[in-house]
């Protein structure tokens, strides 16, 4: 299940997603991202995980292949998680795509998360 939070900038879209990401569920995400790559040269990300469950194979194909075809258009991505196995699959996302800032919070920094993805 995910639902959105709302920002500011309107360049970042923001997601709370908790259980496990279903291929519909990714379908819907990237939808999402297209509204915002066809206003915006390049868009930021902003994640909440608290309970994050993995995602089916499916979805995590599909996810590959469209991160893949956009990698070029995210500026920004900001992940907040207690989970230290996504803090290490994260880190490594960062590392493959240089060029998108790419930073893990702690939950008790969700603020200094927020701040970061807005921030010019």
């Amino acid at each position: 299940m995910y639902t959105q939070i709302p920002f500011a900038n309107d360049k970042v879209l923001g997601l709370r997603i908790e259980g496990k990401i279903t291929s519909d569920m990714l379908d819907e995400i990237c939808r999402l991202l297209d509204e915002k790559l066809a206003h915006y040269p390049k868009a930021r990300v902003y994640v909440e995980m608290p309970a994050f469950e993995g995602m089916s194979a499916e979805a995590f194909f599909s996810d590959l292949k469209y991160s893949l075809g956009h990698w070029s258009r995210f500026e920004r991505e900001a992940v907040v998680t207690d989970q230290h196995w996504l803090e290490i699959v994260v880190g490594l996302t960062g590392r493959l795509l240089p060029q998108v800032e790419v930073k893990v919070f702690p939950t008790c920094e969700v603020e200094a998360a927020r701040d970061w993805i807005q921030a010019l």
